[in-house]
């Protein structure tokens, strides 16, 4: 079907994203373009081939049957450009489109901002749409190009690339400590003032000399649905809070939070991952990215140096 004759791959990759996001406008901003345009180049691909690639159900796009048997072989040839792509020196070096991302808000502006930044200098023609929120997006429906996820992965359509280790610590202010005393054993954050999200009312913590975590019993005295809200009201010395070394390393280096000791058990500690929808070929924009953010995060984090 793809013989004759030679197809654009803007083309393909257009059918491809529309078959993964079930939405021609979601695709259509991946790629770059307007509905209105990828709209114009899926009618011209169609009336071109003589079938119809997708049909319209109630509120969604899918495949028809011979959408669905032009599909693994727009793939492949996909594949086979991005082989050939990456073989060329500086395969890269061109980047344009929009690259749609959506990543935890404070992990976003504080660490991934710059790196961001770094990638679009580097690449002029290459547009960045940045979706921040501490929700977890369906990156099909949404039709994002990749996510920076820091929490236990779900789906069985998702593939994804550990960037760098996500150490929590429970810390507090030095003038909280000095008020209320230093917490020697789990049992005591139960009468210690804490600072939690939303729904929570307990912290699982791994003993110190290992073994399965361990329920610790919290008396919160702050709840928010806000990790930055909740990390200002450490600074301010009202609780104690659990935080990522990525958030809070600055304050722990200047002395304005303090690691609370292992004695008390510590947070199990989760990934940073970068997550991409299904097992499409990533486009060019995608493994830059990926590229970049695996030398920025690794092998030890900069927050941990």
């Amino acid at each position: 079907m793809l013989s004759n004759p030679p197809f654009d791959l803007l083309d393909l990759r257009l059918v491809q994203r529309v078959a993964q996001a079930g939405s021609l406008s979601a695709a259509a901003g991946t790629l770059g373009l307007t509905p209105a345009a990828a709209s114009r180049r899926l009618a011209v691909l169609e009336e071109r081939i003589g079938v119809r690639l997708f049909a319209r159900t109630t509120r969604r796009l899918r495949p028809t049957p011979e959408g669905e048997a032009f599909l693994p072989q727009a793939d492949r040839v996909l594949a086979a450009a991005a082989e050939a792509e990456a073989a060329l020196p500086g395969g890269t070096a061109a980047l344009a489109g929009t690259l749609r991302l959506t990543a935890p808000a404070t992990f976003g502006r504080k660490i991934l901002a710059p790196i961001l930044a770094e990638l679009l200098a580097a690449h002029p023609a290459l547009r960045l749409d940045l979706l921040l929120t501490d929700s977890l997006l369906d990156l099909v429906a949404t039709g994002c190009d990749a996510a920076v996820r820091i929490a236990p992965l779900s789906g069985q359509t998702l593939v994804a690339r550990r960037l760098a280790d996500n150490r929590r610590v429970l810390c507090a202010a030095p003038d909280y400590l000095a008020r209320r005393g230093v917490p020697a054993r789990r049992e005591d954050l139960a009468r210690h003032d804490t600072l939690v999200l939303q729904g929570v009312d307990a912290w699982m913590l791994v003993p110190e000399g290992g073994g399965p975590a361990q329920r610790a019993r919290l008396a919160p005295r702050v709840t928010g649905n806000s990790n930055e809200a909740l990390r200002e009201a450490c600074l301010a010395g009202l609780g104690i809070g659990l935080h990522s070394t990525w958030d809070i390393g600055g304050h722990l280096r200047r002395g304005e939070l303090v690691a609370l000791p292992p004695a008390l058990g510590q947070p199990e500690q989760l990934g940073i991952w970068l997550v991409l929808p299904g097992s499409a070929v990533a486009p060019a924009r995608v493994r830059a990215l990926t590229e970049l953010l695996v030398r920025r995060l690794g092998p030890v984090p900069p927050w941990e140096g």
